[in-house]
Order: C-alpha cells, then structure tokens, then sequence
C-alpha cells in the first residue's frame, strides 16, 4: 500500500492538531464549512507567490452575480488566458481558499489566471455552476483580443466542470478552449473503486461520506446516475482539446484520473497524465511546505508551453 512522503505526512500531522477538537467541516453545514475552510487554508496562504496585482469585478450573467478575480503574475505573457475553476465538492470554496493554487499557476505558466466564484449547492444545484462558467467565459471572450488562447483550468470539483464546458462547446458548435488543466477531478458519481476503498476512509482528507454529502446537495437529491450530463465519464471523449490530467496518489478519485486519461486515449485524443506520488487530494494547497506542489505547477507550464506556443 503506498505511504505519504515525509513531507505530506508532516502536513497531515499538522493538519489533525489544527482540527483538534473541531467539528470536521465535511459534518457542520455548509455556510459554517466555508467559513472553516477559509481559516483552514490562511497559513498556507500566506507565502502565496506575489502577482504584479490582483483585480476583482462582479459580472451580471445569466440572472446571478458571479465574482471572477485576476491574479496577474509579473512578466505576464497575455496571449493566453487561463479560467480556473476551484474544488470544494460544488459546495464550499473560493477566491480565498484557493489562492495558493491560482497563484502558483500564475508565476509558473506567467499567464494570468481568472478564478470563478461560481455559485454553490445546495444553495444553486447543478447546473447552476456550469451555466455561470459558461456565460464568464462568453463574457471574458468578448473583451479579449480575438487572438487569445484559453485554457481551462480546475482542481477537484472544478476539473468535472471545466471538461464539461469544453464538452458543451463541442456540442454546440463553439470555440472550444485550446486546452484542459484537470486537477485530482472528479468525474464519475461516487461508486466502488480500488482507490475509493483504499482511501476513502477520511484519514487522508476526503473520505467517501464528505464525497455522497457534496453529491446530494450538487444534485440536490437526485442520484447520480440519474444525473449523466454531471458527470463527464458518461459522455463521449471525442474531439475535445489537448489536457493535462493530474493525479494524486493517496486520493479517492485517483481512480477517475485514470480512467479518463485511458478514456481520451481510446477516443484518440491528447492525453498528458500525471500521477504524484505519496500525496493526497488537495495536495496543491501546501506549497509552503512542500515541494510537490511546485513540481506539479511548473509541469503544467511546461505542458501549456508546448501546446500554447506560437
């Protein structure tokens, strides 16, 4: 069975003794669960790396208000765009709780990164996210050179959605984006797996009951192979552009990284796995002390390098 590296294992240790004594954020409801992991992730935070600024705006689309924020890197090369999506199992996270990430992207790729505050279950079931993505990325198209490159960009929950947007333009006869950066996703409703079973029990983060509880909301009860258009592993993989597909070792949806890098390579398509060894599910946070993430960031510059290069 693999093992955290030291380095995770410290992270896992200090992670249990800041807990200590709390409720889990997977149990108490989700306006409380956001809150906590906002405090959960400021320490990490902190030695985010530096942008030449960051710029927030709230958009009007379609009947909501949905926030996006710019995190410019220094140097930014602004032929290519990167629209990031952030986890939280459609129910908790933000700007805040993944900065660390967006901004770690951003001085690696030296593209500026937009992050969605998209809308959240229960409050705004499926498919209220997707559709905000949708109407965001129409909107940041139109005030764009038409010569910008995009990419799509999430971790976790945010990685279902972005393939699913590059799925919706395949259908509908739009612009796809020029590439996928699919982070530990999740892909499938939650069933049996080798990596579900041995490591779905909470003790690396993420367990199998946080995963039903944020299914339920997202789905707002429905089950989810009631649900296929959620789920991008029920629809062809045909025609979608080149991805990066992140894999952490030590995570439940392990598995859905690697069936659908197996998926795209059957469609024919262009397919970049990577799988991180000894980490878990939202390993990408830790960079302060560990060195993985860094690892994984200039991986993905390097990859969008290759296939954003004039």
């Amino acid at each position: 069975m693999p093992a955290p590296t030291t380095e995770m294992r410290e992270v896992l240790d200090f992670l249990a003794e800041q807990k200590r004594g709390k409720p889990s954020r997977y149990s108490i409801p989700f306006e409380e669960a956001r809150r906590a992991l906002v405090e959960e992730r400021k320490w990490w935070i902190e030695t985010a790396p530096q942008m030449t600024r960051i710029e927030r705006e709230t958009l009007q689309v379609g009947g909501r208000r949905v926030e996006i924020q710019s995190a410019v890197p220094e140097d930014a090369d602004t032929s290519v765009e990167i629209i990031y999506l952030h986890g939280g199992g459609w129910c908790v996270g933000s700007f805040d709780t993944h900065a660390a990430i967006v901004q770690g992207i951003a001085k690696a790729c030296r593209h500026t990164v937009t992050n969605l505050d998209y809308s959240l279950a229960p409050e705004h079931p499926f498919p209220a996210a997707a559709e905000d993505l949708q109407h965001v990325l129409a909107e940041l198209r139109r005030r764009r050179p038409p010569s910008t490159r995009w990419v799509l960009a999430g971790d976790s929950a945010g990685a279902n959605l972005a393939l699913l947007e590059a799925m919706r333009a395949r259908e509908e006869g739009e612009p796809p984006p020029d590439a996928l950066v699919l982070l530990y996703g999740v892909y499938l409703p939650q069933r049996p797996s080798h990596s579900m079973l041995a490591f779905g029990d909470g003790s690396y983060g993420l367990s199998l009951q946080a995963m039903a509880r944020y299914e339920k909301h997202y789905l707002a009860g429905r089950e989810g192979d009631a649900v296929p258009s959620a789920f991008p592993l029920f629809r062809s993989l045909r025609n979608l552009p080149p991805m990066y597909i992140g894999a952490a070792e030590l995570d439940p949806l392990h598995d859905d990284s690697i069936r659908l890098h197996d998926a795209v390579q059957d469609y024919g398509g262009q397919s970049t796995l990577a799988v991180y060894r000894g980490v878990v599910h939202g390993f990408l946070t830790y960079g302060r002390t560990m060195k993985a993430p860094s690892e994984a960031f200039a991986d993905i510059a390097a990859f969008l390098t290759s296939i954003t290069a004039p």
